[in-house]
């Protein structure tokens, strides 16, 4: 089976007259333009009736006496990510501590918070009577 290829673009619209490139511009232009309207109208419309439906649930509440449905909604979805992140309770106050929390190193209790240069008293020489320096 043979396929003939089809003729470049360029080829055309370099042998047509200012007036069809013109026009072929324009209709590109309109095409464009009504595609982009309709995405403005869908946009809008989908606003108006999320505002509407917010309205009626907050009216409803009032009848009914339940929690609108925002307000639901809202607190779920607060749920779901103090489930997916959790809070530390107290901020950390160094990488370390921070490091630890993440990865699950550090236990509640036992976390590591601050992490400070501290002098170390020099070790006191041995005494004659001290048991701990002499050896069996």
């Amino acid at each position: 089976m043979t396929y003939r290829s089809l003729p470049s673009g360029s080829s055309a619209s370099a042998g047509g007259s200012a007036l069809e490139r013109l026009l072929a511009r324009v209709t590109g232009a309109l095409v464009w333009g009504g595609l982009m309207l309709m995405g403005l109208v869908f946009a809008l419309s989908l606003l108006f009736w999320l505002v509407l439906m917010v309205l009626v649930s907050l009216a409803a509440s009032l009848f009914t006496g339940r929690a609108p449905t925002v307000a639901v909604l809202w607190r779920r979805y607060r749920d779901m990510t103090r489930q997916r992140w959790p809070s530390q309770g107290s901020p950390s106050r160094t990488p370390r501590a921070d490091a630890a929390d993440v990865t699950g190193a550090a236990s509640a209790p036992g976390r590591v918070e601050d992490v400070r240069w501290r002098e170390v008293p020099a070790e006191q020489p041995a005494r004659a009577g001290d048991v701990s320096s002499r050896r069996s």
